[in-house]
């Protein structure tokens, strides 16, 4: 019953989705689960999940939000494996994805932010079906459907407005498996097996998540199940 409540939520509900650089500069840095009961202790943190509600609410009439930081329990090695694994389609099933460039000013410094340069970012970008940008002070830049925008994210990480259009239609398998992994190379990632686990959804492949078991035995994983499919 369980299951089949949640297939029916997922399928039912919309919700907006934040895709953001984690605050890695300051602390005690990103609200998460296990501090939620605390963050007035925490401005900046909480500022970004409030600016986020905001914008959702008032710009965009979004009525349930996710966040990444918030909604997932660390702590729980099965909900962090479900989370990872579920994730490009998270993305891909909200009705708008909110991208927080936090670097950038104006549109024409926009390519310079370091959310082009997160291993994550890349199902973020290429997942939803529609994002909007906003600059650090949350002004909106565009949405994913500008020439302007889309520029921006060619010049940052050379995935050209046909391949975003592939994507975002829903025909990611379209783009060469090739081509898929070369929009990898050279991305930063915090925890060295990311590099890998982050090119799931983008593969259509599941693996499970083994945090410790390194990078190269976690490539090996993913391109096992590759070829297997």
């Amino acid at each position: 019953m369980k299951g089949l409540l949640k297939k029916v939520v997922e399928k039912n509900v919309d919700f907006t989705i934040l895709s953001h650089t984690w605050i890695r500069d300051t602390t005690p840095g990103d609200i998460t689960f296990q501090t939620w009961a605390t963050r007035e202790h925490n401005p900046w943190g909480n500022t970004k999940v409030v600016n986020f509600c905001e914008v959702a609410a008032q710009n965009h009439n979004a009525t349930l939000g996710w966040i990444d930081t918030v909604c997932i329990n660390q702590d729980s090695s099965s909900e962090l494996d479900e989370s990872i694994r579920s994730m490009y389609n998270w993305y891909r099933g909200a009705s708008l994805c909110i991208t927080y460039l936090s670097e950038t000013t104006d549109i024409s410094d926009a390519h310079r932010d370091s959310w082009f340069t997160r291993g994550w970012t890349l199902q973020e970008l290429l997942a939803p079906v529609r994002s909007v940008f906003y600059n650090k002070k949350w002004n909106q830049l565009g949405s994913s459907s500008d020439a302007e925008i889309q520029s921006v994210i060619e010049t940052a990480s050379g995935i050209t407005s046909k391949e975003l259009e592939l994507s975002w239609s829903g025909a990611i398998a379209k783009i060469p498996f090739s081509r898929r992994m070369q929009m990898a190379c050279g991305r930063q990632v915090t925890r060295e097996e990311d590099t890998s686990y982050s090119l799931m959804g983008i593969l259509e492949v599941d693996i499970s998540i083994a945090y410790g078991e390194g990078a190269s035995r976690a490539f090996f994983r993913l391109v096992r199940e590759l070829l297997s499919t």
